[in-house]
């Protein structure tokens, strides 16, 4: 309650100078109030949309800096994708974390037990990924979280232990509820830009840039050409690849941290280079 109560007063903060600005009317003044409300008001926009700010509340971005990174996808279950990504992760021996949304889960139900059962790990990506999930007021960021909690923890037969946020964005509320729930909000380090960018090659270069302790974003769903696989399925291979050669071993947010921090790791993972 005391975080929610702090992140509210965070929010309305901006306004008396709006307030002040109008009931001044013109003269400098009312100018410089106007331009506090809106710098502050930027701030706390900012605050809300950047996917590693810690404003309103704890946020888990990236790892100890360990020879490992975290391969994290988004938006699932997909009936195409996420079949031929666990297919991907067992060849190569690697694992990842599974942000799924809730009534896709509930519609692909098979696939949460497979990526359980195949040892990888289960996070929430809210119930129903709604695009305003800044703007919500908390009874929708309650149901959110726990619903899709409570469907992954029946699915998977464990509870999540991360709660992503839609696109990364925060909402005031959010942290009271990922508390109550038990959970920790995650987001990443590095993005790979996979819903925008359709050649697996670019995937892969923008996924190279992890640092050791990385969490990577990737995404289930996106858009492909009719008949054809998704540019990050195409990508995949090659990320876990490019990232072992530089020794860095793909694990799961789980394994990320449960593993204690390697002295010296981004020294001896070779080729590892800062972004």
């Amino acid at each position: 309650m005391r975080g929610m109560t702090r992140n509210v007063a965070v929010l309305v903060m901006p306004q008396p100078f709006l307030v002040y600005a109008a009931w001044t009317g013109r003269g400098p003044a009312a100018a410089a109030a106007l331009a506090i409300w809106g710098a502050l008001s930027a701030v706390v926009v900012l605050g809300l949309l950047r996917p590693r700010s810690r404003m309103f509340g704890p946020n888990l971005w990236r790892g100890e800096p360990q020879p490992r990174v975290a391969l994290t996808f988004d938006d699932g279950p997909h009936p195409e994708d996420t079949p031929a990504i666990l297919d991907i992760l067992r060849q190569a021996d690697a694992r990842a974390t599974f942000f799924f949304v809730g009534r896709r889960a509930r519609r692909y139900p098979e696939l949460v037990r497979r990526a359980s059962a195949e040892g990888h790990g289960i996070g929430a990506h809210s119930d129903t990924h709604p695009w305003w999930f800044s703007l919500s007021l908390p009874g929708r960021i309650r149901r959110e979280v726990q619903d899709s909690v409570a469907t992954l923890e029946a699915l998977a037969r464990r509870r999540p232990r991360y709660f992503r946020p839609p696109m990364g964005h925060k909402n005031v509320f959010l942290s009271s509820e990922v508390a109550a729930a038990g959970l920790e909000t995650v987001t990443w380090s590095v993005r790979s830009y996979d819903t925008v960018r359709r050649e697996p090659a670019k995937i892969a270069a923008l996924v190279d840039r992890a640092e050791p302790g990385g969490i990577i974003l990737l995404h289930e769903g996106t858009r492909r050409g009719p008949g054809r696989s998704s540019a990050t399925v195409d990508a995949l291979a090659s990320i876990i690849a490019g990232l072992r050669a530089r020794g860095l071993d793909p694990v799961s947010l789980e394994d990320l941290q449960a593993a204690p921090a390697t002295p010296g790791s981004e020294v001896s993972s070779s080729g590892a280079r800062g972004r």
